[in-house]
């Protein structure tokens, strides 16, 4: 199990769980999601949604501010494993801290890069984020959600400066708060 969209100041957290039903290697490379282009990506998702068993978890930027990040993560995290069509006997985690689940689970530090299921579910997280910024893209087009992902970049500050948070903004991260108070205060 992986996340992707802890740092972002726009959209979800998601979570993902793979459960390989093959103990074959799949006919893609297979990496830390961070290491891969986005094609490759795309690529490896497709097989893996074809060939394993997934869960998604993904929780909305007003639910991120009503907990924190990191009690987001968890929750989607377990939102994931509950979606996987069955329970898993041990569950993997990237990081230093596994959710409380009803089964067995263990945290990996850089379990991406030395868990082959764990980096499948890296790949599935950040595809399934990355899909929903860019719908959300059609929705607020003046952020360029589709361009930067929600993430830090010059060009979201600038279109947060220039538009105020919408409602994917996760109004208890800094640069985002900033802009709200602000706005109040005008």
């Amino acid at each position: 199990m992986d996340e992707a969209g802890r740092g972002p100041w726009a959209g979800p957290v998601v979570a993902s769980a793979v459960v390989l039903v093959n103990p074959e290697p799949l006919p893609v490379r297979i990496d830390d999601s961070k290491r891969l282009t986005p094609g490759q990506r795309e690529r490896a998702a497709g097989i893996i949604l074809a060939r394993a068993e997934v869960g998604v978890g993904i929780l909305s930027a007003d639910e991120i501010d009503s907990h924190d990040i990191l009690r987001a993560s968890l929750l989607a995290m377990r939102r994931a494993v509950e979606a996987l069509p069955n329970a898993p006997d041990l569950v993997l985690v990237d990081g230093a801290i596994a959710p409380r689940l009803g089964v067995p689970c263990r945290a990996i530090i850089a379990g991406d890069r030395r868990s082959y299921a764990i980096a499948c579910a890296s790949i599935i997280a950040k595809v399934v984020r990355d899909e929903l910024m860019v719908f959300y893209h059609t929705l607020y087009p003046q952020y360029a959600f589709a361009r930067h992902k929600g993430y830090g970049t010059a060009l979201h500050l600038a279109q947060l400066r220039r538009w105020g948070p919408s409602p994917l903004h996760r109004l208890s991260f800094r640069p985002v708060a900033e802009e709200a108070d602000a706005r109040a205060l005008a």
